[in-house]
């Protein structure tokens, strides 16, 4: 009896494959997603309209990895002077280190004006004579009729949701839970709600 042949399940992540020389994996976002009218006037959280920038030093070819030469008696070591357009106007400029995550750099959204249609960004970097370049959308949308209720935004700095306060009174942003409960559940929750707070109290709420 002839056996059937073994197929792998699937499923798994490919390896990449490495690299003898350091490689700059240049990556940049804005800090939340997405931008209202608000945040350009009277932002609840001023540092949240910037760019954020990651700059990892890495030896596997990921995604956008490109070659770098450093020094060899500090490698690794060093700041990138990146310049962030939009259609091929400066919305932001900085230097941030070498191998590193979450840096900001600062923007103003007065420069834009606000559309349904994402806005594609390039954020171009330098270090000694190299130069680098990846690309990125930032979300600026109009108000939303009152009828559609809020606008739920991501916070890109920490993976948080945030909300305004669902009673419809307004308030400002907070991280919230992106779950739900059956109250009935054995009326675990049915009459007392302050397991919530309790959870956010031991940090189960990413922070904003």
């Amino acid at each position: 009896m002839k056996s059937s042949p073994v197929i792998p399940p699937g499923g798994q992540f490919p390896t990449p494959t490495n690299s003898s020389t350091p490689l700059l994996a240049l990556r940049c976002s804005p800090a939340l997603r997405p931008y209202l009218p608000e945040d350009a006037t009277n932002p609840s959280d001023p540092s949240s309209v910037a760019i954020l920038i990651d700059t990892p030093i890495t030896f596997s070819y990921i995604t956008g990895a490109a070659p770098i030469t450093l020094p060899s008696s500090s490698p690794a070591t060093g700041v990138l002077d990146v310049t962030v357009t939009v259609d091929g106007k400066t919305l932001a400029n900085g230097s941030v280190p070498l191998n590193s995550t979450g840096n900001t750099l600062p923007f103003s959204l007065s420069s834009l004006q606000p559309r349904h249609e994402a806005y594609n960004i390039t954020c171009s970097g330098t270090f000694s004579s190299q130069s680098f370049q990846t690309i990125a959308s930032l979300t600026y949308l109009p108000d939303p009729p009152s009828s559609i209720g809020s606008v739920t935004k991501t916070d890109l700095r920490t993976g948080a949701l945030l909300a305004r306060p669902a009673d419809g009174k307004g308030g400002d942003y907070e991280s919230v839970f992106p779950i739900g409960f059956y109250t009935q559940f054995d009326g675990y929750l049915a009459n007392n709600l302050s397991v919530l707070g309790d959870l956010k109290a031991q940090g189960c709420v990413p922070p904003h």
